[in-house]
C-alpha cells in the first residue's frame, strides 16, 4: 500500500519487539482464496434477516431502498468444516463473493482443495511464517506541547485552515458534526487509540480486526492519525471534521507482509460494516504492488471489476452505503495512477491539496483504464493535522488523510438529513465542487464547497407550515413572529436539550436550551423578511432532527 514511510516504521518496530513473540513456526506458509460454487445449505432463510443483520443494519438497507437478498447470507459451517479436515485453516471469507481463504502447510495441499464438489477454484494471495503476538509493546503517550484550549466553544485551532479550504466552518457552527451517522474507520491499526485521552469523548461504538496476527490497537498508528482528522474535538486546538459521528475501527492491513490476502481481510470488514449498519466508511488503504511482484497489478487493472477490493467497494454502494477512499500517493512516483479501489465507480476517491488549494506533487492521478474520472475530488491532505500514537499533535502528508477529513466533512453534512439517499449526497458533494463543469485528471472535480451543499439539503428537506411532531418533540407555530417547541418524552433533565436555529441557507441565528418542556422561539422581523423558509435543529445527547419551516 501506499503509506511508505509510516510503513518502515511498523516494520522496524515489529523487528525491534519480535524478542517479545512466542516461540512460532518458522515453517514457510500459503494462503488461498478458495472459490466456492455456492454457500450451502442456508442456515438463515432471506425473509428471517434479524438473524443475520443487525437492527441498524435492516433499517438502512429499508432507508436506502436496498432489497435483502441471498448475498447477505452467510456461508454454511459445513464448508468450512470440510476445508478443515481437507487441511486448510480458515483465516477469512466473504459471503457476499463466495470466498473463503485457507492456509496450508504446503502449496501442493491445494490439489485436494480443488477436489471438494463445492469448490470451483483457488488462487494464491499470501505465503510467509505464521507470527504469534504476545503482550505487544506500546509507544509511551507523550506531554502535549501544544495551544491550550481557547476556551471558544467554537474554535477551530490548528485546522482552521482545513475548513476553511472547504468553507465549511458555517455546517459545524450550525450543529452539523455528524450526529446520527454511522462510521466505519478500515486501516492497519490504531496505536493506542484506546487509551490516547484526546480521543475520551469520541462515541466508539466498536473495534474489530480482520487480520489474524497482531493487535488493533498496537500494530500501527496510520489508522490513529486517519482517524484523529475525523473524530478529534479540542477547541481552540483541532476539531475533527464530524466529531459527533458514531464511529467503528476496524484492522484490515498486515504492515509487515504486502499481499492480495489483505485484500479479502478488507472485504470481509467491509462485509461486517455493512451487517452492522454503518453509514459511510472510509479507507485510506491501496495496493498496487506487492512483495510477491508476480501478483502486482498493472495500471491495465484499474477497470474498476478487477481488483477483489474495487468489486467490494462497489457492492457496498449497493448495500446502501458511502465508501470513501485515498487515491494513493503515487503521483511523483512512475505508477503516477490512483490504486485499487479507488477505480471502483461508486467509491469516493479522494485526491490530496495543500489550503492553499493547490494540488499535492504525489497526488495520485486519473484516468482509469477505461477512462473514467478519477480522483473524483480533493480534500487537505498536505501538512494535514493529526494525532500520532504517543497522544501529541503532528502534521502528515497523504491522501490518507486527505480521504478521512473529506469523509468526516460528508458524515457531517448527512446528518443534516439522514435519511437522504446516498446517491444524492455524494451528487451534491461533487456539484458543489469547484470544478465540477471542467473536471480532470489531476483534482477531479475538485474542492467541495460544503456552505453549498448544506443550502442544497435544506432545501430538499420537506417544508412544514403549522405543526411537526416527532417522536420526542413537536414544534408548533403560537403566533405569527414565534414558535413552540415542546419536548414530549424527556428521558433526560431538559438543560440535555438544545435548539439551533438557522436561516434559509443554513447560517446560525441563534442557538437554545430548555429549562422545562416548553421553548418559545421568536423569530425577529429583519429574519422574516431576508427569509423564506427558517430551520431548527433539535438535539438530544443522542439523536438529531433538523425541521424547516415556511416563514
Amino acid at each position: 500500500m501506499y503509506r511508505d514511510k509510516m510503513k518502515f516504521y511498523g516494520i522496524s518496530l515489529f523487528l525491534f519487539f519480535s524478542i517479545a513473540l512466542s516461540a512460532q513456526n518458522t515453517q514457510l506458509q500459503y494462503r488461498f482464496r478458495v472459490y466456492l460454487k455456492d454457500k450451502g445449505n442456508p442456515v438463515f432463510p432471506v425473509s428471517e434477516p434479524e438473524k443475520f443483520l443487525t437492527p441498524k443494519a435492516i433499517e438502512r438497507k429499508k432507508q436506502q431502498q436496498v432489497k435483502i437478498d441471498q448475498s447477505d447470507l452467510p456461508i454454511s459451517p459445513d464448508y468450512f468444516n470440510q476445508l478443515k479436515n481437507a487441511g486448510g485453516k480458515p483465516v477469512s471469507y466473504s459471503k457476499w463473493f463466495k470466498t473463503i481463504v485457507i492456509q496450508l502447510r504446503d502449496s501442493s495441499q491445494i490439489n485436494a482443495i480443488l477436489q471438494l464438489p463445492f469448490v470451483d477454484s483457488a488462487r494464491y494471495v499470501w505465503r510467509g511464517i505464521e507470527r504469534n503476538y504476545r503482550n505487544p509493546v506500546r509507544p509511551r503517550l507523550g506531554w502535549p506541547d501544544c495551544p491550550e484550549e481557547s476556551g471558544e466553544e467554537n474554535g477551530f485551532g490548528l485546522t482552521e485552515k482545513q475548513f476553511a479550504l472547504h468553507n465549511a466552518q458555517q455546517m459545524v457552527l450550525s450543529g452539523f458534526t455528524g450526529k446520527g451517522i454511522n462510521v466505519a474507520v478500515i486501516d492497519a491499526g490504531f496505536t493506542n487509540a484506546d487509551v490516547i485521552p484526546q480521543f475520551g469523548d469520541v462515541n466508539l461504538a466498536g473495534f474489530r480486526s480482520f487480520v489474524p496476527e497482531g493487535d488493533i490497537f498496537a500494530s500501527s498508528d496510520h489508522g490513529t492519525k486517519v482517524f484523529s482528522t475525523m473524530a478529534a474535538n479540542l477547541p481552540g486546538v483541532m476539531v475533527g471534521s464530524a466529531p459527533s459521528a458514531r464511529y467503528y475501527l476496524l484492522r484490515s492491513e498486515d504492515v509487515v507482509s504486502e499481499f492480495p490476502v489483505e485484500e479479502d481481510y478488507w472485504v470481509r470488514a467491509v462485509e461486517y460494516a455493512d451487517s452492522i449498519g454503518i453509514d459511510l466508511i472510509n479507507s485510506s488503504l491501496g495496493y498496487t504492488a506487492f512483495d510477491d511482484t508476480t501478483l502486482n497489478y498493472k495500471p491495465e487493472s484499474l477497470d474498476g471489476k478487477t481488483s477483489f477490493m474495487t468489486l467490494a467497494a462497489n457492492r457496498a454502494y449497493e448495500k446502501g452505503m458511502i465508501l470513501v477512499t485515498s487515491a494513493g500517493n503515487e503521483g511523483n512516483k512512475p505508477w503516477q495512477k490512483i490504486s485499487a479501489p479507488g477505480d471502483a465507480q461508486h467509491a469516493l476517491t479522494v485526491g490530496a491539496v495543500g489550503t492553499d488549494s493547490l494540488i499535492a506533487s504525489f497526488s495520485s492521478k486519473g484516468f482509469t483504464a477505461d477512462n473514467r474520472l478519477k480522483p473524483d475530488i480533493v480534500s487537505a491532505g498536505k501538512n494535514t493535522v493529526t494525532i500520532s500514537n504517543n497522544g501529541l499533535l503532528d502534521f502528515t502528508n497523504g491522501t490518507s488523510l486527505s480521504s478521512p477529513f473529506v469523509a468526516g466533512l460528508v458524515a457531517s453534512l448527512w446528518s443534516v438529513n439522514p435519511s437522504m439517499n446516498r446517491a444524492e449526497v455524494l451528487d451534491i458533494v461533487k456539484r458543489s465542487s469547484d470544478r465540477y463543469n471542467r473536471p480532470d485528471s489531476v483534482y477531479g472535480y475538485g474542492i467541495p464547497d460544503f456552505r453549498k451543499a448544506v443550502r442544497v439539503v435544506l432545501s430538499k428537506l420537506e417544508t412544514h407550515e403549522k405543526l411537526v411532531a416527532e417522536d420526542c418533540f413537536s414544534i408548533s407555530r403560537t403566533a405569527k413572529n414565534s414558535f413552540e417547541i415542546t419536548i414530549t418524552e424527556p428521558d433526560f433533565s431538559f438543560d440535555a436539550y438544545t435548539v439551533n436555529v438557522l436561516d434559509e441557507s443554513g447560517n446560525l441565528i441563534a442557538k437554545h436550551e430548555f429549562e422545562n418542556e416548553k421553548l418559545i422561539v421568536p423569530v425577529q422581523q429583519e429574519v422574516k423578511k431576508a427569509n423564506q423558509f427558517i430551520h431548527f435543529v433539535f438535539k438530544s445527547p443522542f439523536t438529531q432532527k433538523t425541521v424547516r419551516f415556511k416563514l
